[in-house]
């Protein structure tokens, strides 16, 4: 066998860790579903969200919310962003923050790695990031407070060193507000 044939050989088993080298996957928060099942609560509320701490979030935290609270039924219509004339009984208010941890000091040590054995690594060799949501969250009924929690959950993320984060993030971002959701009607079972 020659050099370059052996060269020819190095570089496609490069090439094939580099076409792996692009995986994620998004682990969210685990929670017993089976608190989920009930009947509404109430026909309707109106929904609040302040979700401007929230540096990954984009905005969508109040519809994603919405849509799972009618989805899993905890109430049959939620208003959100608009008020309707004459609002229901129920109100619920979030006030949400969130970060992204990641590893930086171990992260480093792996690229580094990565880049000494000429990134034939690539694909095996995954970065965590863990996106944080801190909620808090006032459950109101004709404008008396029934309710009043707070809820932290971490949806992770498992990504290579070449993954694009507008690819996994929006994924992040959906669990983590479903989970969120998924919290309050847990927490609403207790009314």
């Amino acid at each position: 066998m020659t050099t370059r044939t052996k060269t020819r050989r190095l570089i496609c088993i490069a090439l094939i860790f580099s076409l792996v080298g692009c995986g994620w996957k998004v682990t969210p928060p685990i929670l017993d579903q089976q608190v989920l099942n009930q009947s509404p609560i109430s026909e309707a509320a109106v929904l609040t969200v302040n979700d401007g701490g929230i540096i990954w979030g984009n905005g969508e935290l109040g519809e994603i919310v919405r849509k799972t609270l009618i989805e899993r039924g905890a109430f049959n219509e939620v208003y959100y962003p608009l008020e309707p004339r004459n609002p229901p009984d129920y109100r619920l208010r979030i006030t949400a923050s969130g970060n992204i941890d990641e590893e930086i000091g171990f992260g480093i040590v792996k690229s580094i790695f990565i880049g000494m054995l000429f990134f034939i690594p690539v694909g095996i060799i995954r970065f965590n990031k863990d996106f944080v949501l801190d909620a808090d969250v006032t459950v109101i009924k004709q404008n008396q407070e029934l309710l009043h929690f707070a809820i932290k959950t971490e949806t992770e993320v498992s990504h290579t060193m070449f993954s694009h984060a507008n690819q996994y993030e929006p994924v992040a971002r959906q669990k983590a507000f479903e989970d969120l959701a998924l919290r309050i009607i847990s927490k609403l079972k207790s009314i």
